[in-house]
């Protein structure tokens, strides 16, 4: 079985000053798209969209995995240990005050990470993290989470290197690209590069690589229309771009799967 880890950061966008909760506000432009295609995803929410719009949160987690985003968006890098179990902490309390239950996963802001943060996940009961970047093509320009090479399927990271296999209990699951067998070709399946790039390109992508895993993520602002850096196609044409994409990745093959549902049989088969 072929496995899409189907995700979205639920976020204010800092280029929109004037309406910056747009993309949350219309957030089912979406999520009705994933209904459309029977696709299980996980939403990872910022603390401060829980506290925005909790009825919100209550209605997306009715069909969708709702997970942490942590509380602000700011780089972990930019915050010393205290602060960022505060606000590990503040996001707990918060989500189970909404929902009543504990969240499971963890996608760092940037995907900026580090070893000190995994026993803070762990203490307060999470079972995954989601914020790997194990890839990138060029290393003159990298994004900011990336930190070198980590394998591209999902693993239990080791406790001094997170970007190795050992045996912590919480899972990695990483936003792995898709990858190809020539060095530093690896093609981050995120919704800027399909909206710059276009379906035809990544139909082609896919087709040539047949790999058993791997991750389509986005942004809660892509698909409402903006200016700024990488405003190319938000909006209505992303909207487009997502159900032909979602709709090629079921007739190849691949399952959409939510980051509980991978921890779920990973563990089965741990």
């Amino acid at each position: 079985m072929k496995i899409c880890f189907l995700s979205i950061d639920v976020e204010k966008h800092e280029n929109q000053k004037d309406q910056p909760f747009e993309g949350v506000d219309n957030l089912d432009n979406i999520l009705n798209i994933f209904k459309k295609h029977k696709a299980n995803a996980t939403l990872f929410v910022a603390g401060e969209i829980l506290e925005y719009c909790p009825d919100l949160v209550k209605k997306w987690s009715k069909d969708f995995e709702v997970s942490c985003h942590n509380y602000w968006y700011v780089a972990l890098d930019k915050i010393n240990l205290p602060e960022r179990e505060r606000q590990i902490r503040d996001f707990v309390n918060l989500y189970k005050n909404i929902l009543g239950y504990p969240p499971k996963g963890f996608r760092a802001p940037r995907n900026v990470i580090d070893n000190n943060q995994f026993p803070i996940l762990e203490r307060y009961g999470f079972l995954y993290d989601s914020s790997v970047l194990p890839r990138y093509p060029w290393p003159i320009k990298l994004y900011a989470g990336y930190r070198g090479r980590a394998p591209i399927f999902p693993y239990y990271p080791n406790i001094n290197n997170y970007r190795k296999k050992g045996e912590m209990k919480i899972l990695e699951i990483p936003e792995s690209p898709i990858s190809f067998s020539l060095p530093m070709i690896h093609i981050p399946f995120v919704a800027t590069w399909l909206r710059k790039w276009g379906v035809k390109v990544f139909k082609i992508l896919l087709k040539s690589r047949k790999q058993d895993y791997l991750s389509f993520s986005m942004h809660s602002w892509d698909s409402v229309k903006f200016v700024g850096k990488s405003h190319k196609n938000s909006g209505k044409i992303f909207l487009r771009q997502l159900d032909e994409i979602l709709g090629f990745l079921k007739k190849i093959g691949y399952e959409f799967k939510s980051g509980e549902q991978i921890y779920e049989e990973m563990a089965k088969n741990k």
